[in-house]
């Protein structure tokens, strides 16, 4: 005679099994995460034909990219100026809305562009038009060190020649760190579903001049 597994078991040990391969899954997405986010690659700086900040332009980033402009990598920085977000800080806010960073100055030329849509995407679809309205062929790019690999994918689908990224690193608290792994997450699976320069989500079309 066969004994049959109470339901109340055999709903435990689903539940069980479904706890344990959720756990196997949230630990091999951090895996990956900490491997490509974490550690990503990046190239010694070098003489460029631009250098470009990409957005936001906080101080942090702004410093990276000066010092590589006061070693004289590049004769012009480009700066993406994309609008504040919500939750900045009304000081933040206000340096954002100054633009200081723009400022001319006569030891390298300064060109700022607010990225049209107010993404990476748009960032280097400006690149894509600055690139071949000057005719440059290697530019360096600087962003925070998580953003680095997704931000290289999408830029080198609308900039063709060499490009370069440098990275800074910000001290981010372990729920920081584990925002940026899902904000980070959540671009690659847009970028993968946009694969091309200019494409765009289905009801999220390029912002119009």
């Amino acid at each position: 005679m066969t004994v049959q597994e109470p339901a109340e078991t055999k709903r435990h040990r689903w539940l069980t099994l479904l706890v344990a391969a959720l756990a196997v899954a949230v630990a091999g997405w951090l895996a990956v995460c900490w491997a490509v986010l974490e550690h990503p690659r990046t190239e010694e700086p070098a003489m460029s034909d631009a250098l470009l900040v990409l957005g936001p332009p906080d101080t942090q980033r702004m410093a990276t990219a000066q010092g590589l402009m006061e070693r004289g990598i590049a004769p012009v920085l480009v700066i993406a100026t994309p609008d504040a977000q919500p939750d900045d800080p009304p000081a933040m806010v206000q340096y954002y809305e100054d633009k200081d960073f723009c400022t001319p100055r006569t030891d390298y030329e300064v060109i700022c562009f607010q990225p049209n849509p107010s993404t990476t995407q748009g960032e280097a679809m400006q690149l894509r038009d600055l690139a071949a309205e000057r005719g440059w062929d290697t530019v360096t790019a600087v962003t925070f060190k998580q953003h680095v690999p997704r931000a290289r994918m999408i830029l080198e689908r609308c900039y063709h020649g060499e490009l370069r990224m440098a990275a800074t690193d910000y001290e981010f608290t372990p729920l920081r760190t584990l925002r940026q792994y899902v904000y980070q997450s959540g671009g690659y699976v847009k970028a993968w579903l946009t694969p091309g320069c200019e494409q765009q989500l289905p009801g999220n079309p390029k912002e119009l001049d």
